[in-house]
């Protein structure tokens, strides 16, 4: 069968999708990607050999904005576009996977009466899922908190759908300057990263090299530079501005500090590591403070808010956080099998109908 994938804007809806996509290919299935031109998504499904198709899409955005004013045509077009490549590509069926791209792509199938799946990562779904919700075959999601805000939808929880963890590159620490014998400290504040995160951390490196951390550190794009030149001569500190295998380097951390975006959280829980979660204030419908308070619900993660994170704060939590408590519930926690429970549903819905 042929699938297209509505996928883009951030990591947290593109990753799912690649996921899933790769379960597809497992099986003998085609999949294509659609999504913004010159965009992550083009790139990252580039990376990973799957056909990209561009549409013109644009997000509608909540504050007051002139950009908005284009946001009708935008959408009109790019369903108009989407129509044509899911009909060209003779497309069997769609998934999406939330954010603003799912919006043309999953209307597109609908009006051409094709089956239509979505799946939604974070607790707070976002507009266009909400949207959406009634009108799919099937809307799979990752929190049951998410339940509370859909109404009259065929629903699904199977957890967020994450990379093979046996596909995943192996991080060797010592080949950064860096012991296997000393407790890795994991900080990331995303692609992009968080000058809030950044800063904190920057002033309390010496305390946390004294009490026998080594840090790896994602600083983000834009303030790499920044952060590098003042600690180029730091020992026990790796910093780099991104890295495709922060997976990997999950799996031999003992905690980490991070955003809390429902991708991120997937892969700590496949990782089994423990982590201090910073919710980005200015995310969509507060979704990753709902996140956040899922996991620490589940005791395998503790939150700082971004309104009391300061280095003080910041290193007193690190210093009293209970590693072996959070890791005791973190592996308790079933496998992460979301992608293939995931495609044998959708498999299996469509054989049915």
């Amino acid at each position: 069968m042929r699938f297209a994938f509505g996928a883009g804007g951030t990591g947290g809806h593109i990753i799912p999708a690649l996921a899933l996509a790769d379960e597809l290919k497992s099986r003998g299935h085609h999949s294509i990607f659609i999504g913004n031109a010159k965009s992550m998504e083009e790139r990252l499904s580039a990376d990973s050999a799957y056909p990209f198709f561009p549409i013109q899409v644009q997000k509608l955005y909540r504050k007051l904005s002139l950009s908005n004013l284009l946001f009708p045509y935008y959408l009109i077009h790019s369903i108009a576009q989407s129509r044509r490549i899911l009909r060209s590509e003779a497309i069997d069926a769609v998934i999406s996977t939330g954010g603003f791209v799912a919006g043309p792509v999953s209307i597109a199938a609908l009006r051409l009466k094709l089956p239509c799946f979505l799946h939604e990562s974070n607790s707070y779904p976002g507009l266009t899922t909400r949207y959406l919700a009634k009108h799919l075959h099937r809307l799979y999601l990752s929190f049951e908190e998410s339940k509370r805000y859909i109404k009259q939808a065929n629903i699904k929880n199977y957890g967020i759908p994450i990379k093979n963890q046996n596909s995943l590159d192996e991080f060797k620490l010592s080949e950064y300057g860096l012991s296997p014998n000393k407790k890795t400290l994991l900080i990331s504040g995303g692609s992009q990263g968080s000058l809030a995160i950044n800063t904190a951390v920057s002033a309390i490196v010496r305390e946390l090299w004294e009490d026998g951390w080594q840090i790896l550190w994602q600083t983000g794009s834009l303030s790499y530079e920044q952060f590098k030149a003042i600690h180029k001569d730091d020992a026990g500190l790796y910093l780099f501005e991104f890295s495709p295998v922060l997976p990997a380097m999950m799996r031999i951390a003992n905690l980490a500090i991070t955003r809390a975006g429902a991708m991120t959280i997937a892969e700590l829980e496949a990782a089994r590591l423990p982590a201090i979660l910073i919710p980005l204030p200015t995310a969509a419908g507060n979704h990753q403070y709902y996140n956040a308070l899922a996991q620490q619900n589940k005791q395998v993660a503790e939150i700082l808010l971004q309104n009391q994170l300061n280095p003080q704060s910041l290193l007193a939590l690190i210093k009293q956080i209970n590693l072996s408590r959070l890791k005791a519930e973190l592996n308790k926690l079933p496998e992460n099998k979301a992608a293939q429970t995931i495609i044998s549903d959708i498999l299996t819905c469509l054989k049915e109908n």
